[in-house]
This record gives structure tokens, sequence and C-alpha cells, in this order.
């Protein structure tokens, strides 16, 4: 897997490419500092994964990643940013990233991160979890607050990704398109949604999305 790191600090490039060396994930392709170089790279070269920072000089990291769900479509992308708010993690899967770590995390974590996303996966850092599932557990709109919390905790990251889509008002044939997987898929997954949060419909699903502030 070649692998592509962009991040405005050259010292966080290279602690991340050291550790991902010493872990067997050598094939580091190139680094950029900010989002001009990292599309003028991405417009001579090739990579299977965009490891990337939020915050840029020139801009934000959305304009990398319209460009390349634009151009680039089979390249996935992991964010490793301090800027971790629910609701920007959530607009960033939504925009399609693969993946999210918090940078203060341990290396593990990253590697972690990039065997899910090769297997096809979609990687939610394990404190950005807890963080959404304390707000479900704390919800005052909530009468059973924990039982919630247990329900929500079982859905998988790619069911959170697609319930966002959903609630964006797409339908299966578009899911399947923006994260390429296939249109039984995402019926499969819909189907399981359904079931784990016991409601009938999107309209339901979006209430629920809404109560909790998932979307």
């Amino acid at each position: 897997m070649k692998i592509f790191i962009v991040d405005q600090q050259c010292i966080a490039i290279e602690g991340v490419a050291n550790v991902l060396r010493k872990n067997g994930w050598g094939n580091i392709a190139g680094f950029a500092n900010n989002v001009a170089e990292a599309v003028l790279w991405l417009q001579q070269n090739e990579t299977d994964l965009i490891i990337t920072e939020t915050r840029f000089s020139d801009g934000s990291v959305c304009e990398l990643i319209k460009y390349v769900k634009e151009k680039l479509q089979q390249t996935k992308i992991l964010i490793l940013s301090g800027e971790n708010s629910v609701r920007k993690v959530n607009e960033l899967f939504r925009q399609g990233i693969s993946g999210f770590i918090d940078k203060h995390n341990n290396c593990q974590e990253i590697l972690h991160a990039i065997a899910c996303i090769q297997k096809g996966e979609v990687y939610m850092g394990e404190d950005l979890r807890r963080r959404i599932l304390e707000r479900f557990s704390y919800s005052s709109n909530d009468a059973e607050p924990k039982d919630v919390a247990t329900i929500l905790g079982r859905l998988t990251n790619r069911e959170i990704q697609i319930i966002q889509l959903i609630c964006d008002g797409h339908n299966s044939k578009v899911i399947s398109e923006k994260l390429f997987i296939s249109f039984n898929t995402v019926e499969t997954h819909r189907k399981n949604i359904f079931q784990k949060l016991n409601i009938k419909n999107s309209l339901g699903l979006l209430r629920l999305a809404i109560q909790y502030d998932l979307i």
C-alpha cells in the first residue's frame, strides 16, 4: 500500500513516517505541507492512502477531500487531527473519508486504522466512539439513556457512516456509489440499522439522529 502524508509540520510528517516504517508500512510515496502541494503531487503521482491533518494555511482539508473524491476515487483518506469535535468529524465522514484518529492517541491506533482501511472498512477512533456514546447516554431528551447507548454502541463505523448519508437524503444507489460498495451491501446495512435501532423507516432514523446529534 502506497501512503502519502500531508501535514503543515515537517516533524509531524517524519514522526508518522517513522512509525509506519518501523511497523512494516515502509512504502511512503511522498509528503506535502499544504493543500496546494498535495494536489500538485497527486496530479503527478499515485497513492492508495492519504494520511492528513485538517487545518492548513492555504485552505481546508475539505478541498483536498473534494479533489480526491472527484479525481482519485479509489484513494482512501485517513484524518489524523487534534480537531475532533463530534459534529466536525461527522461532517468529514459524510464527505467521504475512510478513517479518523485523534493525533494525540497512541501509535498502535494509527496502525490499526490503516489495516482496517486496507480491508475496505471504515475506522473511527475509540475515543471518538466513546464521546458519541456519552452524548447518547446523557441526553436529557431520552427516557432510557442507558438502553439507547447500549443499542447504539452495537453500530459499526460503516453503519454510522451510512446513517449520516441516509439522513442527508441519499438513497441506497447513491450511497453505494459514494462508498464504493454494492447496492445489496447498502441494503443489508440499512436493514441491520433499522433492526438494531428498532425503527421502521428513514423518517424514524432521521428523528433519532437529530435527537442524539449524530448529524
